[in-house]
């Protein structure tokens, strides 16, 4: 064993390469570095409860119907068990409440950044941890030009999700600072763990995560010209998303601290039946 790294770990959580209690023991930042391209845009309630957010979450209906997708990419992530990981992304997330806890929610592609699947493998029961569905797919970035970028995610041979958007220029500090200090928002997940017979479940819960606090946004910059595009598989059947405004975007580098997983906290257990 290399000093400070965790002894080898058998069984199912051989994928995350620790066993709980021994989690997280490590200095710094979870995300130290990632590199976003969001775009948001209006759609329906409808689809965000049917394609967004984990059942029993339901649109936040006190706010417009909107929906962000946002690619990132995520160079020496430390997961729980502490050894770096690249990897990248494209997560979808709307506004939600529970019990009067207003969030969001929402789920993510993932792929390895050198596309070698082998290497995040940790994201299945790390979606179940987390209570976020984590599917993996072939993610590529594609610059169009000197200043236009182009985000493709394929499944099973079928081309899901392509948006584009142009980089312009760099926000100031003190926009970036506003930024921080007004933006940005808790993150409600739903886990769900079946029993042995899969009639039911050993656990049920929403939960909350505060990344509100423990997200924070180093650069920014405009971006313009954005598009989105979607296509349909039976288990994701993207192209029932409502796109009923122009997608406005945004580039960001943000990082994430231990908070995000160390202070997840239980919001409600739900009916081990449902």
């Amino acid at each position: 064993m290399m000093p400070g790294k965790p002894d080898f770990t058998g069984g199912i959580l051989n994928l995350t390469g620790v066993r709980p209690g021994q989690a997280f023991s490590y200095d710094g930042l979870s995300f130290p570095s990632m590199n976003i391209y969001m775009l948001s845009f209006r759609s329906t309630y409808d689809a965000i409860e049917k394609l967004i957010l984990p059942p029993p979450l339901k649109a936040d209906r006190d706010l417009p119907p909107d929906i962000q997708i946002w690619y990132f990419s995520s160079h020496d992530t430390l997961p729980m068990d502490g050894r770096p990981l690249d990897y990248h992304g494209v997560q979808f997330r709307a506004r939600t409440s529970y019990d009067g806890v207003k969030g969001a929610a929402g789920w993510e592609y993932i792929d390895a950044l050198d596309g070698d699947k082998t290497k995040v493998d940790i994201m299945g029961p790390w979606g179940v941890y987390f209570g976020m569905l984590k599917k993996l797919a072939d993610i590529r970035v594609t610059p169009r030009s000197i200043d236009e970028v182009e985000i493709t995610v394929d499944r099973r041979g079928v081309r899901l999700i392509t948006m584009r958007m142009r980089i312009g220029a760099e926000l100031a500090e003190d926009a970036v600072a506003r930024m921080n200090e007004e933006g940005g928002y808790d993150t409600l997940t739903v886990r769900e763990v079946p029993d042995v017979t899969y009639t039911g479940f050993v656990d049920r819960s929403v939960c909350l995560s505060p990344t509100k606090g423990s997200n924070a946004i180093v650069r920014a910059w405009e971006a313009h010209d954005a598009s989105i595009n979607f296509g349909h598989l039976e288990l994701d059947p993207l192209d029932e998303i409502a796109v009923n405004s122009s997608p406005q975007a945004i580039a960001l580098k943000g990082t994430a601290s231990l908070d995000t997983f160390t202070k997840m906290k239980v919001l409600a257990a739900l009916p081990l039946n449902g």
